[in-house]
């Protein structure tokens, strides 16, 4: 079977930079599913893995335009700090808010004694990106997969094992559409205002299985 839409795929990968900096791989939690054509991984490694079969192997680069977007200042902004009511607020916080963009992560870079600095762009916004992948595995996705929009297995939704999904990390080979996580009430650019709340880092909001809001479906 090729990798087609409505199907499962099974992969095995290392993600670099453009400078050959490694940034993930698959051995640190074996092989990550995802249900292809269902945005679960960037745009620009979906379409180079389209028609492989398991056993093939590929060098995929993508384009920022095809993985995260290139970095926008206008992604950049200045909140008061009274905005995070009693709590701490850190250089390297994480916070989840709605924008018009869809959900962000926004990561506090900088503090001074009246505002906080947040970066609503992805870790790697305007990076040129090199997957080296070997397709492990490629079936027919199940109904409740194709409802779902994502892959059923031990271990949770969207890899199980690590990955995207899993909670591992929040670069690799997640579609951006990934992040988005109930909470938060930070705003970017377009957003309603209001108080942040301390959310729980983004690494930590996709863990749990489907049903326990680590993938967002209900059953």
């Amino acid at each position: 079977m090729r990798v087609s839409k409505e199907t499962v795929v099974g992969i095995e990968y290392t993600l670099k930079d453009d400078k050959g900096n490694v940034l993930d791989a698959s051995t640190s939690h074996g092989p990550m599913e995802y249900l292809h054509g269902a945005s679960n991984i960037i745009p620009g490694l979906e379409q180079g893995l389209e028609g492989l079969t398991a056993g093939d192997t590929k060098v995929v680069v993508v384009q920022p335009v095809d993985a995260y977007g290139e970095y926008s200042d206008k992604l950049i902004q200045r909140v008061p700090l009274d905005r995070f009511g009693a709590n701490k607020v850190e250089i390297g916080m994480r916070f989840h808010a709605e924008t018009n963009l869809g959900m962000r992560v926004l990561v506090i870079r900088h503090v001074d004694e009246q505002e906080a600095v947040l970066d609503g762009n992805h870790e790697l916004a305007g990076k040129t990106l090199t997957f080296d992948v070997k397709v492990v595995s490629v079936r027919a996705a199940e109904l409740t997969e194709l409802a779902h929009g994502h892959p059923h297995q031990e271990g949770g939704c969207c890899g199980g094992g690590g990955g995207c999904g899993s909670g591992e990390s929040e670069g690799g080979c997640c579609s951006s559409e990934g992040e988005a996580s109930a909470g938060g009430c930070c705003s970017t650019e377009g957003a309603s205002t209001g108080c942040c709340s301390a959310e729980e880092p983004a690494a930590q909001s996709k863990q749990g299985g489907c049903g326990n809001g680590g993938c967002g479906c209900s059953a």
